[in-house]
């Protein structure tokens, strides 16, 4: 009798604590994925498209980035404090950061992908992003690209796009650093979330400032 009783017992614990874990735990998602919490990670505020075929459209900020292959990019803005705790961020290092789950990791929130995963980033000049007037012929001043960018980006892992001084000028404010993301041969849409991933794995793009 004393059995009968344990087994579905241990089966309603088992339940129980299954349904106290989160949608998608830190455990199942992507390595370097695990953002710290804090001032000193900053998330993506913005997302601006631009199309090679629609050179003067200006699509203006919009939920979901979208890359299509040869034709639309999307700029990533990210606003960088001149000081987190303290401390000034000038020289201190920004590590930017491409975090890109499945889909089935980045639920509930919107991740789609097709293609090999060949794409570029481009980089503007500090201070500059793209805004609700932005087009392909009119993006933000050109500054330094990341020197040496993934050559090839899939789901279910994440990327450093660039690790490099932060070089934001004291008492500033904090300024705005940006880039395009576009490829020749793949699909991408996504909905970038907070740090904390928001139910899900953290998607989008991300600067840790160390």
């Amino acid at each position: 009798m004393r059995a009968q009783l344990l087994v579905p017992m241990m089966a309603h614990v088992a339940l129980a604590a299954a349904l106290s874990l989160p949608l998608n735990s830190r455990a199942t998602c992507p390595a370097g994925s695990d953002y710290p919490t804090g001032p000193g990670t900053i998330s993506t505020y913005g997302l601006v498209p631009i199309s090679k075929s629609s050179p003067d459209t200006a699509y203006g900020y919009v939920p979901v980035g979208v890359v299509t292959p040869g034709d639309m990019c999307t700029i990533v803005d990210l606003k960088i404090p001149d000081e987190v705790n303290g401390e000034l961020t000038l020289l201190k290092t920004c590590t930017l950061s491409f975090s890109f789950p499945t889909a089935e990791q980045a639920a509930p929130k919107k991740l789609t992908f097709s293609g090999p995963g060949h794409f570029t980033f481009t980089g503007y000049l500090t201070g500059f992003g793209g805004d609700e007037s932005t087009t392909y012929n009119k993006q933000p001043l050109p500054g330094p690209s990341p020197p040496s960018p993934p050559p090839v980006m899939v789901p279910g892992n994440t990327y450093t796009i660039a690790n490099l001084p932060c070089l934001i000028l004291p008492l500033s404010g904090g300024q705005t650093v940006s880039g395009a993301l576009c490829s020749d041969d793949t699909a991408l849409e996504w909905q970038q979330t907070t740090a904390d991933g928001e139910g899900g794995c953290p998607v989008g793009f991300f600067v840790v400032i160390s």
